[in-house]
């Protein structure tokens, strides 16, 4: 009887702990379908009446500075609901993936905003002379 308690307690304490709750890996993903109504005029016979056509497109939202902290999420959500990632590490490089994304964003923000002045400065030159 001991001998089974004790191999029932070192299964328990040595197996992996799947108590996590999984996480959404597809929330930047969408899918929309549209229906398009219109009225076409062709040559004499042909192409005259009205038009329907189905559509549907689905696939990632793209942004403009987006698109490398999706890939790093996903990458990131898989490993978690894997259970290669603990909690802990996985709300660590959440911020981190944020962190990044946002000092990004600052770049990207103020090299237009150089480049911007940089062009409204070369045209005032310009209309000066």
């Amino acid at each position: 009887m001991y001998k089974i308690t004790y191999i029932i307690i070192f299964l328990l304490l040595h197996s992996p702990v799947y108590g996590f709750e999984k996480q959404d890996c597809e929330v930047m993903e969408y899918e929309s379908g549209s229906i398009t109504l219109g009225f076409k005029a062709g040559g004499l016979f042909w192409g005259v009446g009205p038009e329907v056509s189905f559509g549907s497109q689905s696939g990632v939202v793209w942004r403009d500075n987006l698109q490398y902290m999706v890939a790093e999420y996903q990458e990131l959500c898989s490993r978690y609901n894997t259970g290669r990632v603990s909690k802990s590490e996985y709300d660590k490089e959440i911020q981190n993936i944020i962190e990044r994304s946002r000092n990004y964003t600052f770049k990207i923000n103020e090299y237009f905003r150089k480049k911007k002045n940089l062009i409204f400065n070369e045209m005032e030159r310009g209309v000066l002379r």
